[in-house]
């Protein structure tokens, strides 16, 4: 009885050990990006997401590590150049001159540039979707972000003070400042729901990737409900925050549950989400009854 061993691809370790030098220079400008953020930007509660997105990337990278050692290593120097190239001079400016936007942009091109001078296109499509998921963690411009912030503030405050109208409270309103009772509270960026929409995007993004399904009919539907789940649970949120300092009293309401009220009601957007997923897998479903 003969035993037949299976031919096992080798793996261009060696050849990749020539690269290593460019992978430490690499690592050596994210680093102190990365240790930049974690005391500025990340501690801003409309980016701290961006350590979550930045670990998650890690991940999704390094489960395609096996892919990457059996790929030939048939760099494109010129375009891997390029596009390296256009990274660090995004990196420098935004160092140099202190700009975030730049800064983490620039790592998308600096390590789509790496994967095109060692492994050519190749690695680009194996990897297309760790870089893509990069785009969460880039910080929005600070007139886009104030932009924003304060169209959704009104949107929250005027919803949350019309379903309270309705429901008999005595409630008023004027701009984003909420009068209920003796009590008057002012609707603050973080209520803005910009920060729900944001997290809960790159949440619904991977969760997509993760449990990929063809057809675009589902991936767009939970694309497109991101924003309205978002608004939704910041509109319940703020809505129970103002009937707790109603209730409770103002100490009640700025408490431990307005801490806790953010993470509750991300949470229960989230839920929301996998539920409407759950929900189109059985109405789309093919009927096999009349099979």
């Amino acid at each position: 009885m003969s035993s037949v061993l299976e031919q096992v691809p080798a793996r261009p370790l060696p050849a990749l050990l020539a690269w290593a030098p460019l992978a430490l220079g690499v690592l050596a400008l994210l680093l102190p990006t990365y240790l930049r953020l974690n005391g500025t930007l990340w501690n801003d509660e409309a980016y701290e997401h961006g350590i979550i997105v930045t670990l998650v990337f890690w991940w999704l990278a390094w489960r395609k590590r096996e892919e990457l050692q059996v790929l030939p290593t048939a760099g494109a120097p010129v375009a891997g150049g390029i596009v390296l190239f256009i990274g660090l001079f995004f990196y420098f400016v935004g160092r140099s001159q202190n700009l975030p936007l730049f800064e983490v942009t620039a790592h998308i091109p600096i390590l789509a540039g790496v994967l095109l001078l060692v492994w050519g296109p190749a690695a680009l499509r194996a990897l297309w979707f760790p870089l893509l998921f990069l785009v969460f963690m880039i910080p929005l411009p600070g007139f886009v972000l104030v932009a924003m912030t304060s169209r959704l503030k009104q949107y929250v405050s005027v919803a949350a003070e019309t379903l309270l109208y309705h429901a008999g409270y005595p409630i008023a309103r004027d701009g984003v400042v909420i009068s209920i009772g003796p009590y008057r509270m002012l609707v603050a960026d973080a209520c803005s729901g910009l920060n729900s929409i944001y997290s809960l995007a790159a949440l619904g993004v991977l969760y997509m990737h993760l449990t990929y399904q063809k057809g675009w009919l589902r991936n767009g539907v939970l694309l497109a409900a991101i924003v309205p789940i978002a608004c939704v649970a910041n509109v319940v949120r703020v809505m129970v925050l103002i009937l707790i300092t109603y209730h409770f009293g103002d100490e009640a309401g700025q408490g431990f549950l307005h801490s806790t009220s953010g993470v509750l009601l991300f949470v229960f957007a989230l839920l929301a989400l996998l539920g409407m997923d759950e929900l189109m897998k059985r109405v789309m479903r093919p009927s096999r009854s009349a099979e």
